[in-house]
């Protein structure tokens, strides 16, 4: 586990297998389903991840955007909201949740409060070079859809 790495919240749109996968890999992730918060509307799921000091880990890309901005403007603070694409097989899907859960802690301070983090903008740096620390070049191939 990397130093500095915040605990996980997974919404409800976050396939179950995923958090079990990432928790066998040293993660500290609850969810949504296991703490009774199915059916909860996106807002409800975002004020539960805060008051708990969890990021929260979604696909709910859009509406998530939003509410991170709603939750800014409005001088709230959160641990951190992770989006992730929802497609690809669960190798796949388990690399980029993995590597875009550890990045805020190696970003540090830069990355400032209340951060979003969006898959898109870490395979961006990955495809120009960039590399989480821990993860083999192959992890990185399989999160970035490249064959091996």
């Amino acid at each position: 586990m990397i130093e500095g790495r915040s605990p996980v919240y997974a919404d409800e749109n976050v396939r179950y297998r995923l958090v079990e996968t990432l928790r066998a890999r040293g993660f500290d992730i609850v969810a949504a389903r296991e703490l009774g918060m199915l059916g909860q509307d996106d807002a409800a799921q975002l004020a539960y991840a805060a008051s708990t000091g969890r990021v929260l880990l979604t696909f709910d890309r859009g509406d998530f955007r939003r509410l991170h901005l709603q939750y800014l403007g409005a001088g709230q603070r959160h641990a951190g909201v992770a989006l992730l694409p929802q497609r690809g097989p669960l190798e796949r899907l388990v690399a980029r949740a993995s590597m875009l859960l550890n990045w805020p802690a190696l970003v540090g301070p830069a990355i400032g409060p209340s951060p979003l983090v969006n898959w898109n903008d870490l395979q961006v740096q990955l495809h120009r070079g960039a590399r989480v620390p821990g993860y083999a070049e192959v992890e990185v191939r399989v999160a970035l859809s490249l064959r091996r």
